[in-house]
């Protein structure tokens, strides 16, 4: 049984996951070198990522509205919580069940899939990109990112695979039933395996299961090709910034 599609969608996501933070925290610490207010930097900083924010709140309203879960509050304004981490937006829903809270914090994800994958494939070509990546075929690779500007109106797809992709992770808040739910799945597991019918999932299940990770890597590895092309030069402009200003960025942490 190859597990090649469990191992490479893990990975796709850790790696996505520590991305996403490191690009975000680069642009971040740039927009308060340059500014000077927290305030300020932070409401900049919420308008680059709108259109992710609004899709990823936009998906927890959809989902919430077919689950039939009331919804309460809905806010796009940026704040920073108790815990000092940035909170760009939210969907206050009723205490529902755990299977329809589950679903709902999962909802961007499952959206943000879906739309980057639609532009990374449509407007952006990065098909032949991943496929030069899979076979470490360097040239090709070179040839596929040398050629990616001239896609029309390449830098808006751009910009809007970036700002999707980096906000569509479920927030802590999001995750939070879902402990129950990997629990229940791997009773679920036990007992089959115990019966008996694991042999049976093996043959007729698992493979569907592999083939679907190994989809859903692949738009999660050009979520990481996208953050990857812009840390760079974001990592390059704060370093400037630091050698101009004479300024240095330290996280303190009560």
């Amino acid at each position: 049984m190859k597990f090649d599609g469990f191992i490479i969608f893990t990975v796709s996501i850790m790696v996505l996951i520590l991305t996403q933070r490191m690009l975000q925290r680069e642009i971040q610490i740039i927009l308060l070198l340059l500014t000077r207010k927290p305030n300020l930097a932070i409401g900049i900083f919420s308008i680059i990522l709108l259109p992710g924010v609004f899709i990823h709140e936009f998906s927890h309203l959809l989902m919430a509205i077919i689950l039939r879960v009331p919804v309460r509050k809905i806010s796009l304004l940026p704040e920073v919580t108790k815990h000092g981490k940035i909170r760009l937006g939210f969907v206050q829903t009723a205490k529902s069940d755990v299977i329809r809270d589950s679903l709902i914090g999962l909802a961007p994800l499952i959206i943000g899939l879906f739309i980057v994958a639609y532009i990374g494939t449509q407007k952006l070509g990065f098909t032949a990109l991943m496929d030069a990546t899979y076979e470490a075929n360097l040239n090709s690779f070179l040839i596929s990112l040398k050629n990616l500007p001239k896609m029309t109106d390449f830098g808006l797809w751009f910009y809007f695979a970036f700002a999707i992709s980096t906000t569509m992770i479920p927030s802590e808040a999001d995750r939070q039933s879902w402990k129950i739910i990997i629990l229940v799945i791997l009773i679920i597991l036990a007992v089959v395996i115990i019966s008996g019918l694991g042999g049976w999932m093996v043959d007729h299940i698992y493979p569907a299961i592999n083939k679907w990770l190994l989809s859903i890597s692949f738009v999660l590895m050009v979520s990481v090709l996208v953050h990857l092309l812009i840390f760079l030069p974001t990592w390059i402009l704060r370093a400037v910034i630091f050698r101009i200003t004479g300024l240095q960025y330290v996280n303190q942490q009560n």
